[in-house]
């Protein structure tokens, strides 16, 4: 069987979701190919999963990575071009590779591809409604314009999203579901719609306990906290120059281990004091499994892999990163982990945060809740599934 990714290039999320599956159909005998951008391509040349790179489609962003909503909307032309040039590239990739599947994860371009050529399409969405960002307190009037915005564009992509075969959403089923605000639709617009869970690789009970990894790790008994830097490059860049100066002063009493996503030198590390650094980690779950404490931006993917390991977090939401912002308000809803705004990060508030979440038995007694009442789910498996039934395989 042959089968077709094709996962959004603008962070590494995406691609972070379809590698394992792609692993375990190789593992299986399948061929596999994947049609990316951006970094998304490096992190699956590491994988090592044959990848063709496609037109880069990006929005943009200022130093800190916040989303310029009124530059990135007057380029619209720009963007049309691009995605023409995207839409062309799958059709040319999909006749040359001639898939049994193909499976998108937000990439509109290879939905509208199969549709055209007959080829069945599972849709990876975890955000089915588009939430305009802002940065500033709207008055009254621009609440409801935003509003009506946001349902018009729901009402256009759904007829655009729908022309694939199956919706199946990376998010929990209520009420664990992280990304809320984007999923409360219409219950006629969903019903392609499965949650399905996140997608793990390396679910906790395959790893070693935590005692374990720590001492495989090289740290001591001390509480670890995992400092996880993911997003964009901007995103990313600014927020790691201010938790590296945050964290390499903190009290010796933590460990600490900071990755910068940069898949580059993977597993070599510097250390500052009580703090380690890395570029990127091979094995990130065993990071996640040994530490106490993770600390991350808000990003839908970290978040819910930390609600499968059972591990609470502080979180640093992009700064009008619509997505990020939604996703902390409902972790910290949740009971599962504290926020600290971007602008308000200080050694002080962090400090504070860390032995906040440490030092109170209530975090780590919901976030092990959560994680009995969602460790049934398997992505993965559930994904191969639904492609063998589309390809007329076996399972």
């Amino acid at each position: 069987m042959k089968v077709y990714f094709s996962p959004n290039g603008m962070a590494l999320g995406h691609a972070g979701r379809c590698v394992p599956i792609a692993k375990k159909l190789v593992n299986d005998g399948d061929e596999v190919l994947f049609s990316t951008y951006g970094d998304a391509v490096n992190f699956v040349k590491a994988a090592g999963i044959p990848v063709t790179r496609v037109p880069k489609m990006g929005l943009v962003e200022s130093l800190d990575g916040t989303i310029e909503m009124l530059r990135t909307s007057i380029r619209w032309p720009k963007y049309v071009w691009i995605f023409l040039k995207q839409y062309i590239s799958e059709i040319k990739l999909l006749r040359r590779f001639k898939p049994d599947v193909a499976v998108s994860d937000s990439r509109l371009s290879t939905v509208l591809a199969c549709w055209l050529l007959g080829i069945p399409c599972i849709l990876l969405l975890h955000q089915i409604k588009l939430l305009v960002p802002h940065k500033k307190r709207l008055s009254k009037f621009k609440e409801k314009l935003k509003h009506f915005a946001e349902w018009v564009i729901l009402y256009v992509t759904h007829l655009l999203w729908n022309r694939s075969t199956s919706i199946l959403v990376p998010d929990f089923p209520p009420p664990y579901t992280i990304f809320k605000s984007s999923l409360e639709v219409p219950e006629k617009l969903m019903s392609k719609v499965k949650f399905i869970g996140q997608v793990i690789e390396r679910p906790p009970h395959q790893l070693p306990s935590e005692k374990e990894l720590k001492s495989k790790l090289g740290f001591d008994s001390r509480p670890l906290i995992y400092v996880g830097i993911s997003g964009t490059k901007k995103e990313r860049e600014l927020l790691a120059i201010k938790l590296e100066e945050i964290f390499s002063q903190f009290p010796a009493k933590y460990n600490i281990v900071m990755t910068l996503g940069k898949p580059d030198k993977p597993d070599t590390f510097i250390e500052k004091n009580n703090l380690r650094i890395y570029n990127w980690v091979t094995d990130r779950y065993s990071l996640i499994k040994a530490c106490d404490l993770l600390v991350s931006r808000s990003g839908h993917n970290t978040l819910a892999e930390s609600m499968y390991y059972g591990k609470p977090s502080i979180l640093i939401p992009t700064p009008a990163h619509t997505e990020h912002q939604e996703n902390s308000k409902s972790a910290e809803r949740m009971g599962i982990a504290k926020v600290i705004q971007q602008n308000e990060l200080s050694k002080g508030k962090m400090l504070d945060c860390v032995e906040e979440v440490l030092n109170h038995s209530r975090y780590r007694n919901r976030i092990k809740q959560v994680q009995k009442k969602i460790s049934n789910l398997d992505a993965v498996q559930t994904v191969i599934d639904l492609i063998h039934q589309l390809g007329n395989r076996e399972k």
